[in-house]
């Protein structure tokens, strides 16, 4: 009769053997041979954060977390392990602790471009566009042919308004992949707002070449030329979408501004109050439907909409500084005070409010 230790097989042998099994594609079967290490090794980082991998692999990610946790206490210099983790609790929306475990792989190991574009796009998905930045221009030293990196690289750029440098990182996303829709139409928006609104009509007519039924793409036409000043085509292009898609909230809302920069407060009072009928949480909708009400002399409705925009955004600036001026010019001193205090707290570099308060304030 055989001892276990002479009947048990040795770890290299374990070991040989999960590679085989990886190899015919026995993710199962390599499993059970990492936990059977993990039991003979207790204190290998590395077997623990194999079998988080095997286990996130089949799709079973919640359980591979406390493997990756593991990993990182038993071997808390292990990148790789930290790695998994952040990226694992991405997966299970723990998004902060995700973040910080991506944090400590990028500082162990620096020169892993992969870790940058992870947490770069992780402080993506959070909002956190400014710090992103820094993480993707890492990783685009050494990833200079993955679309995605380009095309996270360009929207970060984007929502911090450094519009010609987004323009370059979409540029380069579309060189790799052409194809995309998605970064075309970022791209296009990038260049209205980057002064080159007829450029972004192009764009976005190619999008519409290959979906000529896209309806956002095609309210995006509509603004494109809004931004061009070129309000009659802008009306006849926006007409056209809410005559064949009277639904489309985003296109009555651009279709009311066209209507507003041409002087034609009846019909750009129509469509405003259609779009905040059709799509009410769109706070830009409630602000120049107000202002347009004001034009037409109707302050009651403006309030009730200025109110609304505010409380759906409560940084909205330009509504505060509105609402205080229509509550000024009303004789509600103490309601404008508290409008305009609200407007300057949130962008002291507007003199209109700042000065209008100075004086209500005496």
């Amino acid at each position: 009769m055989h001892s276990a230790a002479q009947t048990s097989p040795g770890v290299a042998q374990l070991e040989a053997e999960a590679q085989r099994k990886l190899a015919a594609r026995d993710v199962n079967g390599a499993l059970a041979i990492y936990e059977k290490l993990a039991q003979l090794e207790p204190k290998s980082a590395s077997y623990q954060d194999e079998i988080g991998f095997l286990l996130a692999a089949s799709q079973r990610t919640p359980e591979a977390v406390p493997h990756f946790e593991r990993a990182t206490q038993l071997d808390p210099k292990m990148a790789t392990a930290w790695y998994h983790l952040g990226v694992a609790r991405l997966i299970c929306g723990d998004g902060k602790r995700g973040i910080s475990d991506l944090q400590k792989a990028t500082l162990l190991a620096p020169d892993h471009a992969d870790y940058h574009f992870r947490l770069g796009s992780a402080y993506n998905d959070a909002g956190r566009y400014a710090v992103a930045i820094p993480e993707l221009n890492k990783a685009a030293k050494k990833m200079t042919q993955e679309a995605r990196l380009w095309e996270a690289l360009g929207l970060a750029l984007e929502k911090q308004k450094r519009y010609k440098e987004a323009r370059t990182a979409y540029v380069r996303a579309l060189e790799l992949d052409p194809n995309n829709t998605a970064v075309r139409n970022d791209y296009a928006y990038v260049l209205v707002n980057a002064g080159d609104p007829m450029g972004g009509v192009a764009q976005f007519k190619k999008i519409l070449e290959r979906d000529p039924n896209n309806v956002n793409v095609q309210v995006n036409v509509g603004y494109a030329y809004i931004g061009a000043g070129d309000y009659k085509e802008a009306i006849r292009e926006l007409s056209e979408v809410v005559r064949r898609y009277p639904e489309a909230g985003d296109a009555h809302y651009d279709l009311g501004i066209a209507y507003k920069q041409s002087d034609d407060l009846g019909n750009a009072r129509t469509h405003l109050e259609q779009a905040v009928k059709l799509v009410p949480s769109l706070a830009e909708a409630h602000y120049v439907l107000a202002t347009t009400y004001v034009d037409l002399g109707n302050t009651d409705k403006a309030i009730e909409q200025l109110r609304t925009a505010v409380a759906q955004r409560p940084g909205y600036s330009d509504a505060w500084f509105e609402l205080g001026m229509i509550l000024k010019d009303r004789g509600d001193t103490e309601g404008a005070i508290e409008a305009l205090e609200k407007s300057v707290s949130l962008d002291g570099s507007d003199p209109g409010a700042f000065n209008t308060l100075g004086l209500l304030l005496r």
